[in-house]
């Protein structure tokens, strides 16, 4: 009788946590892009020139669809990197890490000038030269108070005006 007792008391519990624990789920599914955007807005006001820059998911589709390595490595783009508390899907469009609440964002923004277009085929292998004559990236962390650090910067010197 105490087995049956302990068994039925073990199986409310599991329907109490899992019920909260979906809850907590749901809360953060309400609309997993908004704050992605609200992040990206805050990144993209530090610099006049990442206005007009496009998304790195984007650059992935445009170079899968069309065989090209050149809108990753030829074009600049901004991306949210994946973080532990950061949220982003993986292939199939589940959530990852969705019982966290993202209170940090990193966000990378690349910028390139002077690029020739890079030829795909069996005769690339990396490490493949650089085909932009200038290269330089920004590492940005946006808090859930929405104040935006510059964490470092890479790459080429800042001093050429990217047009």
């Amino acid at each position: 009788m105490r087995c049956v007792r302990v068994a039925v008391m073990m199986v409310l519990a599991c329907l109490f946590l899992a019920g909260s624990v979906g809850a907590a789920s749901e809360d953060l599914r309400a609309d997993p892009s908004a704050r992605r955007d609200e992040v990206l807005a805050l990144v993209l006001a530090q610099d006049a020139r990442f206005a007009d820059l496009p998304d790195y998911r984007r650059q992935e589709i445009e170079m899968s669809s069309g065989f090209s390595l050149d809108p990753i490595i030829g074009s600049g783009y901004y991306r949210v990197l994946p973080t532990a508390t950061t949220r982003w899907s993986d292939s199939t469009g589940m959530d990852m890490f969705a019982f966290r609440e993202p209170r940090n964002w990193l966000v990378e923004v690349v910028l390139v000038r002077d690029c020739v277009p890079v030829e795909a085929g069996p005769a690339i292998q990396p490490p493949l030269p650089d085909p932009c004559a200038w290269r330089h990236a920004w590492y940005y962390r946006v808090q859930s108070d929405d104040s935006v650090t510059l964490l470092f910067e890479e790459g080429d010197p800042d001093t050429v005006l990217v047009g």
